[in-house]
This record gives structure tokens, sequence and C-alpha cells, in this order.
């Protein structure tokens, strides 16, 4: 069996999209969806359209991490489909992630091919978040249409930086690999968790793969570039003291103190950012 969990926060544009997708032919399936403190219809619209779904209600905002987290602590499947509420499946996608998922003992997550709803490409994997890594990135980000910017040369150039990771708006995770480190670092509120997640898969020994037989839609993007900074920039710098070197941790520190200053910076390390 496989749990679907979703994450929702106000995403009744979307979550229909989402849900109906679950529809499709395909293993075993349940659909948790932890809903945290919406105020528009979305609540209404899964009662409409997937009544079968367990509705884990928040009176607050958990944070994409600490919702996911929280629905896995009772989730029965063997694997955690794991889906932004602005993202939906192609068929055969769900079939083909879980045949790949099954097929190696040591594959701890499968992402699928990402799509904005237009078709266009969408990048699905990064370069490691490091200095090197963000450079890269910023770069291929000019090129997110262009086929190459998601083959095998992007790699292979990406790896100069690291192992790559996979965004968490989509993608198939073991249920015993996520449990065995812990889940979701939940000190991440929005941003960074699904970096987090992946170093910490890969040292404990777990494969992370694509499935290119799989599609999934996404519609992503973020309205607020100064609501954006208050959330990735604390989360931004919380993973470089966790995993990156001392180097590059006060490289990050000093650039964010020069653009934003002190101030900013300061409410950041505390934490900021978490409504």
């Amino acid at each position: 069996m496989i749990s679907a969990i979703i994450v929702n926060h106000n995403g009744e544009a979307h979550l229909r999209r989402c849900l109906e997708s679950l529809r499709h032919p395909g293993p075993e399936l349940e659909v948790l969806i932890v809903d945290n403190a919406s105020t528009d219809g979305s609540l209404r619209l899964v009662e409409e359209v997937f009544p079968e779904a367990r509705i884990l209600k928040q009176e607050r905002n958990l944070g994409f991490g600490a919702a996911n987290n929280l629905a896995a602590e009772s989730a029965a499947g063997d694997a955690l489909l794991l889906m932004n509420a602005d993202a939906w499946l192609e068929e055969p996608a769900l079939q083909r992630l879980a045949d790949r998922l099954s097929g190696g003992s040591g594959v701890g997550l499968v992402a699928p091919v990402l799509r904005y709803p237009d078709g266009r490409r969408q990048f699905a994997w990064s370069p490691a978040r490091s200095v090197t890594g963000e450079v890269l990135q910023r770069i291929r980000n000019r090129f997110e249409p262009q086929g190459w910017a998601h083959g095998p040369l992007a790699r292979a150039v990406s790896r100069a930086a690291g192992r790559i990771w996979y965004t968490a708006a989509c993608v198939l995770v073991r249920a015993e690999a996520f449990r065995s480190i812990g889940g979701f670092d939940e000190r991440f509120f929005m941003y960074f968790e699904d970096v987090d997640l992946c170093v910490r898969l890969e040292a404990a020994g777990w494969d992370l793969v694509q499935e290119a037989g799989a599609v999934a839609r996404h519609v992503g993007g973020f309205d607020r570039q100064a609501q954006v900074d208050d959330l990735y920039r604390p989360s931004q710098l919380r993973f470089y003291a966790l995993h990156r070197p001392a180097w590059e941790a006060r490289f990050i520190e000093r650039r964010l103190r020069r653009r934003y200053g002190d101030r900013a910076v300061e409410g950041w390390l505390r934490g900021g950012g978490r409504p």
C-alpha cells in the first residue's frame, strides 16, 4: 500500500486536480491530508471530491516538514507519496514510481519528471546546496525549458558541487527509509527541508533516483518576494550551519548581511519567518 500525504494551506484552487489524479488505476492507496489552518474552501472540496481521505485538521500552520511527519506517524503504507496540493500525477506515474521503488531494496526515494501545467519542463532535481551548487543552479535556472538542463550533461556538471537532491513537490519515499532518519527536520518551516531530507537519506545509505517514465505537473511559484526571503533565508542559514563547512556558512551569512542588513539576518538566525 502507498500512503499519499498532501499538505494543504489554502490550496483550493489546485487541490481538486491533485486529488482526482490519485484516482488513476494503480497501487492500493490511502490518502491523508494535513490541513495547515486553511481559511478557504479546501476542506469542503476534499469532502466533495475525495470523501474517503483522512483529514488531519490543524489550528495553525505547522510548516511542510512537520505536517508530513504528523501524517507519516499514522500512515499504513510501505511507501509515502509526498505531494504538494498544487501538484498532480499523470497516468500511469504512480504505478511507475511504485515499480521503481520496489525494484531495488536500496532505493529510498523516487522522483518523477516535473512539468509546469502548460507542459514546460520544471526542475525536479538541483545541484547540492553549497556555494558552488547555488552558483551552478543560478546559471541553470536560465535554461529550465531546455532538455539538456535536465539531462546527463547537466547532472555531470552538477556533481562538481556534490550529490544532487530532489524537490519534495512530488516524490515517493520508502516508509522504512523515511522513518529510519526521523522524517523531516521540523526546524525547517519551509524551504530546504527536502534538501536536508535527501542529504540525510543518502548519508544513511539510501539511493535517490528519478523515474523518467513518471510525469507529474506542478504549479509552483511564490508571489511575494519579501515573504520568500523571510521563509527562505532562515532555512538557508540553518542548512549551511548543519551540513556545510564553516567557511561556507560564514560566507553565506556575510553575504546576507551585506544585502539585507544585520537586523534582518539576526532575526533569521533566531528562526524568523515562522508564522
